[in-house]
């Protein structure tokens, strides 16, 4: 019993620490997935507005997961994840952002889940995740679904 409570205690500060450190206002969606449509949300948070977001194919520079992954890089694309915001505050505020592509049946595909910083005083300004992600799942995905969270 005692080694039952120490999991179930372990587990909710595992569950705890992925969450965002404080509670604010969320949206969560589900939409058909499309590969550079923008996504309206227009959810304000205090002095914070998210207008968009989106997932589009980004060209340029090599990125990160690309350098350290030079064998088989044919079989990847490259994205971003923008997130379009103004923040009227004179401080940085924080949007906790799940991401993700799922195909027919549901099954994640690939995606993201990390905090990003929505700077001060920027009106209509991109937070961006840069992601490489394999050409096939970005054929097979049927639906976006995500959500955020937005807090001081």
């Amino acid at each position: 019993m005692a080694n039952l409570r120490a999991v179930t205690v372990v587990a909710a500060l595992v569950l705890a620490a992925a969450a965002p450190a404080a509670a604010g206002n969320t949206i969560a969606r589900s939409v058909e997935f499309s590969l550079g449509t923008w996504i309206e949300l227009n959810l304000t948070e205090g002095p914070v507005t998210l207008h968009r977001i989106r997932l589009a194919e980004q060209s340029g520079p090599l990125t990160k997961s690309q350098l350290f992954r030079p064998v088989g890089s044919e079989y990847l694309k490259t994205v971003q994840i923008q997130l379009e915001y103004s923040n009227a505050a004179t401080k940085d505020w924080d949007a906790y952002v799940t991401f993700e592509w799922l195909d027919a049946d549901g099954e994640v595909i690939d995606g993201y889940r990390d905090s990003e910083s929505l700077d001060d005083r920027e009106l209509h300004d991109l937070a961006t995740v840069t992601l490489s992600t394999l050409k096939y799942g970005l054929a097979k995905a049927k639906t976006i679904r995500f959500s955020i969270t937005v807090t001081p």
